[in-house]
């Protein structure tokens, strides 16, 4: 156990490397931008909260971690005597209350770890809470727990066995065979690309879960089932690079999307395959990881420098809770952004230079994850596209849902698409599940590639190096079928549509952040929208009406334009060499 628990400490060094800031500070800055977003009114309210009632949620336990954390480091010592009272709460009520402990025991482990190794409050305190979560039973104390080793549960399992290995770690006691009954329960969920089916298979919770287990590896788990979690982590190596869009960011799809801590999420998982690369010799691939994980720690930068700092990817008032499901308010999931930045800190090795990832040799590239998951990634140049090809339809769409490029504002032109009837809180109300999209007039009735009656199959591929060709067969109903030709180059995305006599293109057109309203411009044969430093423009032969109808997503407002004709061309460009953002509210 002590070897262990030495193997903690000299993780959690900071390391400096001939008096330069370590690259891993990055993910400290991370923590302390997102704390910086509570007040002190805030976080005043919410000890009074728990006080009066008690810990009802993980929210809190996270908050008092992260801030131990900081206080450890150097940072934050203003708040020493918030985070002893917010810390006796938690260290009390946790072994009496099921709290989400699944998620909190784990991080309040790595705030008391830390804080005994820089010595940074007196050691009797420590211990004082060290022997009250020594008192914790994982069988009684934890919220979801596998029936059986061969009983698939969801993904607080993996947290439950990450948050009891660091127990086991930091207070000497043996809970080997729980940490084993649920790591056996969450890899039976693992697919063929060792990803992890959570519920509908929301693609940030395949993530979050290989995160948790990710953790585990890093500090010195070896039990019977570790080859295998290795085993599954390595088969999503290179699909996870390949799923990251040009911006840095995670995937679109499922529940919990668009929230900041996506990213921080992301930069976990890489920082991983990143030194597990190393340590097994391959220098150049491990520098491609990291570079990858500083993209998503840099695109979390962008959002974290805006004031005020919301937890959701746009600027309504994140009290409002736009974009955002019930279970995510500002409380939980800003804090989270902290949470998993220091487990990036954690998984990171500063040894590994990212300024030595080559240039692909091969910067175009088509990806498609197995059929639970149901996305294609294309990849060309500058352009990042996904496509989801049987959308959940409580949060998402058929289609093309997301056009990138590198360096521009995500959702200038698509981020994520629009559900009919989302299980997220929008501005307004939307007519039917909307991505980019074809259309048919058929009988007097459009049939819409978003909906979810609509079926997608890739039926062609062709990579030119500097560009690539695909086709899809998208069948609208049972008489009506369209063929989807796109070719994605430097010069943008092209789409042509082929198999009926009445076709045209739904086009979203980003209006409102919940802050900045964009400028939009129409004439005959094309649509301009300006936001921040960047513009989107879609060109057409087919003719444009003025007319259009508001659907909402996570990321705001937009116009959707039904546009005829079977050609499309998207570009987004840069309009000035300021490197603007966003506005701040």
């Amino acid at each position: 156990m002590d070897q262990k628990i030495n193997k903690l400490n000299r993780l959690n060094v900071l390391n400096e490397f001939n008096g330069v800031r370590a690259l891993r500070e990055i993910y400290i800055d991370i923590m302390d931008k997102s704390l910086s977003a509570y007040t002190q009114q805030r976080i005043d309210e919410y000890v009074r909260d728990v006080r009066e009632n008690g810990l009802t949620e993980h929210g809190f336990p996270r908050l008092a971690a992260n801030i131990g954390i900081l206080i450890a480091l150097g940072r934050r010592r203003e708040l020493v005597q918030h985070f002893i009272e917010m810390m006796d709460l938690c260290c009390d009520q946790i072994p009496r209350k099921k709290a989400a402990n699944d998620f909190s025991i784990k991080e309040i482990c790595f705030a008391l770890m830390l804080l005994g190794e820089k010595h940074a409050l007196d050691n009797a305190l420590i211990e004082k809470w060290r022997n009250q979560l020594r008192a914790f039973n994982p069988w009684k104390g934890y919220n979801i727990i596998a029936e059986s080793p061969d009983t698939p549960v969801n993904n607080w399992a993996a947290y439950g066995a990450a948050s009891e290995y660091m127990r086991m770690l930091f207070c000497g006691v043996d809970s080997s065979d729980f940490v084993d009954l649920q790591v056996s329960s969450q890899l039976l969920s693992f697919d063929e690309n060792g990803m992890y089916r959570d519920p509908n298979n929301p693609m940030v919770y395949d993530i979050v879960t290989r995160v948790q287990l990710a953790l585990l590896l890093r500090f010195g788990y070896t039990g019977k089932l570790a080859d295998e979690i290795r085993m599954n982590l390595d088969k999503s190596a290179e699909l996870t690079l390949k799923m990251q869009s040009v911006t840095g960011e995670m995937p679109y799809g499922g529940r919990s999307n668009q929230m900041l801590f996506n990213e921080a999420y992301l930069a976990a998982v890489l920082e991983y395959y990143a030194t597990t690369t190393a340590e097994r010799g391959d220098i150049k691939n491990a520098a491609i990881y990291k570079a990858a994980a500083l993209n998503a720690a840099n695109a979390l930068l962008k959002w974290l420098s805006l004031t005020p700092i919301s937890h959701v990817k746009n600027r309504y008032d994140a009290d409002s809770l736009i974009g955002c499901e019930d279970y995510a308010y500002f409380n939980k999931y800003m804090i989270t952004v902290a949470s998993m930045a220091y487990a990036a800190y954690l998984l990171a090795d500063d040894g590994i230079d990212a300024a030595d990832a080559p240039v692909p040799a091969e910067n175009c590239y088509l990806a498609q994850t197995g059929p639970d998951f149901h996305k294609v990634f294309v990849r060309a140049a500058d352009y990042f596209l996904e496509f989801d090809t049987n959308a959940d339809p409580h949060y998402d769409a058929n289609g093309l849902g997301r056009v990138h490029k590198k360096g521009c504002p995500s959702a200038i032109c698509l981020s994520v698409p629009f559900a009919r009837d989302p299980k997220y809180k929008t501005e307004g109300e939307n007519s039917s599940a909307m991505s980019i999209c074809g259309y048919a007039i058929h009988e007097g009735r459009y049939l819409i590639g978003a909906e979810p009656t609509s079926t997608y199959r890739l039926t062609e591929t062709r990579n030119n190096g500097d560009s690539i060709d695909f086709e899809f067969e998208c069948r609208l109903s049972e008489e009506v079928s369209l063929t989807e030709k796109y070719h994605v180059s430097r010069k943008g995305v092209d789409i042509t549509l082929s198999g009926h006599d009445n076709v045209g293109f739904m086009v979203p057109v980003f209006e409102f952040d919940g802050y900045n309203t964009t400028t939009i411009s129409l004439d005959k044969n094309s649509i301009r929208v300006e936001y921040g430093d960047s513009r989107c423009i879609y060109s057409f032969p087919g003719e444009l009406s003025n007319e259009y109808k508001h659907y909402y997503n996570r990321n705001g407002r937009y116009r959707v334009y039904a546009i005829s004709g079977n050609n499309l061309h998207i570009e987004i460009e840069k309009i000035s060499g300021e490197t603007l953002f966003l506005q701040d509210a």
